[in-house]
């Protein structure tokens, strides 16, 4: 081998190498910071991270009200809002409320590391809804922007005799 080949060869196991530190580091990172909410007493990481101020992040919701249309009455509609962490600290979801019966929000309570993306799912039942429906759940979250999150999806519901719009 001569020399150009080497250094080639030396610069890509650099490459893989330092690589491999950054992979393994953002998975070390996620794995520190539920470590550092583990407790005993048997409170979620989610809840701890509530109340440590010092650490809030920040949260972007890239698609707060969402429209789902039209559906027939008794259908069900799976809405997806989707958030970023744009702050520098780690982002937990502690709790979604619904006011309501036919709205069931899932999650996990997993991190959310700064720059990532999750998703946020809910579930709606149209039966009995009046024909405009407009219906928000509450996000609340770790963050210095506002610790509750509102947000909002709207469509019609085909089938029913109602117009009332219900909140």
């Amino acid at each position: 081998m001569n020399n150009r080949n080497i250094y080639l060869l030396a610069f890509l196991l650099v490459c893989i190498s330092c690589s491999t530190m950054i992979s393994c580091k953002t998975k070390k990172s996620r794995e520190v910071y539920l470590h550092a909410y583990e407790n005993k007493l048997g409170i979620k990481p989610s809840k701890l991270a509530q109340v440590d101020s010092a650490n809030f992040t920040t949260i972007q919701w890239l698609d707060p009200v969402q429209n789902f249309g039209k559906v027939k009455d008794g259908d069900s509609v799976i809405i997806v809002f989707r958030c970023r962490n744009t702050g520098d600290n780690p982002l937990f979801l502690s709790d979604i409320h619904s006011p309501c019966g036919c709205t069931i929000p899932r999650y996990t309570e997993k991190v959310i590391l700064p720059g990532e993306e999750d998703d946020l799912a809910v579930w709606f039942n149209s039966t009995g809804q009046d024909k405009n429906v407009s219906k928000s759940i509450v996000v609340t979250s770790n963050t210095s922007n506002g610790a509750k999150h509102r947000l909002v999806f709207e469509g019609q519901i085909t089938g029913t005799d109602s117009t009332v719009t219900k909140h």
